[in-house]
């Protein structure tokens, strides 16, 4: 009997405590049927948090929800220039996506498994003062607003499709935009843990690694294809480590830093390049026939400072070595003295232009708008040459000197007549004698020293 009585009462009890359930599930599932539909009631709120949470001016048109998983949708989502920056977008996004863990969201925290961004286009500027627009504006005296009811933590995974970045300086002292100096397209990146704490202090170590492609980049006038690069991420620095790329026809690869720190953005990278056509490269900084053509391969060390000025990256420096290999240099072949000594080459060359050599290598100093070489030799079919000088980058002329040895042994009257001229030496039947190149790239001088 008692036991039919406890049996009824845990019936009982069973049915309320179901009862009790069913309700809630309902009732939740109403609230969150509500909150799905009427996100954008929300929206306020969320932009706020985001505004306090980066300090930066915020646009998000329309939010949507969903709950399995649960993920939200930010439509036309904009993050303004903070002043003294011209009016326009840092960022500027069609759709971000956000991937949510239910678990810290019961503890009022949202934690971001993973955050994806649809052809966003993010434009970095740089002031003269030494802020960029990606950093947080000065505080102002305004009161601080009342702390949201969710707090945010780390992204576990951040993803860009199909975005560009761009890069460029305002020129002082008016504030005037300059010239992008760094563009990539359609790029895809991913990055892990992305804690914005740590990002919003300056002076922190944060790092995050990630990768990156794009299928075009340029960096001043040098241009790039197919890029694929591991990325390191800083607070004030962002370098491209390990990229690779197509360029000119060739291949480059190696490292590249940007750091923001300091009132004038600074650039190295440790490049090395292969097969790449001179010709293709020279005409990005050159106009009308190309000044050289063939191959070159070189291992270089470059670096500078972005200058706020029209021509930002004029401040370029370093140094290293290049060779370049079957190719000419088109502006001597009208030199009479090139035409003169054309008559030294064996049989098998005769038949080239007076201008067209078979190596040009040599080391290179870039500073001051001038390249200094130390060493430089080139190999003409016949007649090598050893010397040393520099060119204006910004003029073309030029000045080096070295020595000519012609390779074939010459007769005995042609020697005679060649000891004939100041400084001309006569080695084992082979004849060698002072040269210089003045003038310009475009209209060189070849003279033999007497």
């Amino acid at each position: 009997m008692l036991a039919a009585v406890a049996g009824d009462r845990m019936s009982t009890y069973l049915k309320i405590v179901l009862g009790v359930v069913v309700s809630a599930i309902v009732v939740l599932a109403a609230a969150a049927a509500y909150m799905v539909h009427r996100a954008d009631l929300y929206l306020p709120e969320m932009i706020a948090y985001v505004q306090k949470k980066t300090g930066k001016q915020i646009e998000i048109r329309h939010v949507t929800v969903e709950l399995f998983p649960l993920a939200v949708r930010l439509y036309d989502v904009g993050i303004k220039n903070p002043k003294p920056f011209p009016p326009g977008y840092f960022l500027k996004a069609p759709t971000i996506d956000a991937t949510i863990y239910l678990g810290p969201l019961l503890h009022r925290k949202i934690s971001i498994k993973s955050l994806v961004l649809d052809k966003p286009v993010i434009d970095f500027i740089s002031d003269p003062d030494g802020l960029w627009n990606f950093q947080n504006p000065v505080a102002s005296n305004k009161p601080v607003q009342k702390s949201p009811r969710l707090s945010m933590g780390p992204i576990s995974r951040l993803q860009i499709n199909g975005g560009v970045l761009l890069g460029s300086a305002l020129i002082d002292p008016s504030d005037r935009p300059g010239p992008v100096i760094l563009e990539v397209r359609n790029f895809r990146a991913q990055v892990q843990q992305i804690n914005f704490d740590a990002f919003k202090d300056p002076d922190a170590s944060a790092t995050v690694a990630g990768s990156l492609q794009a299928d075009t980049a340029r960096f001043g006038d040098v241009n790039l294809k197919n890029l694929r690069s591991q990325l390191q991420v800083e607070p004030l620095r962002l370098t491209f480590k390990g990229f690779r790329a197509k360029t000119y026809r060739g291949q480059a690869s190696g490292d590249f830093t940007f750091n923001f720190a300091g009132s004038k953005t600074k650039f190295n990278t440790d490049l090395q390049v292969s097969g790449v056509g001179v010709a293709y490269l020279l005409k990005e900084f050159q106009n009308g026939p190309p000044k050289m053509t063939g191959m070159m391969q070189a291992d270089l060390k470059l670096a500078g400072e972005v200058e706020h000025t029209s021509n930002p990256l004029a401040g370029v420096n370093g140094g290293g070595r290049f060779t370049i290999r079957d190719g000419r240099l088109p502006s001597l072949d009208q030199s009479k003295n090139m035409k003169e000594m054309k008559r030294f080459r064996s049989p098998e060359a005769a038949g080239r232009p007076v201008s067209a050599f078979s190596s040009f290598a040599g080391d290179m100093e870039l500073r001051n708008h001038r390249i200094y070489n130390k060493q430089v030799g080139i190999d003409f079919y016949g007649i090598d040459v050893d010397g040393s000088g520099n060119l204006n980058e910004v003029n073309g002329g030029m000045d080096y000197r070295g020595v000519a040895t012609i390779l074939k042994k010459q007769g005995f009257f042609t020697n005679v007549a060649a000891r004939m001229f100041k400084g001309a030496d006569e080695k084992q039947g082979r004849l060698s004698f002072p040269i210089r190149v003045s003038g310009t790239l475009q209209n060189p001088q070849l003279s033999v020293v007497r």
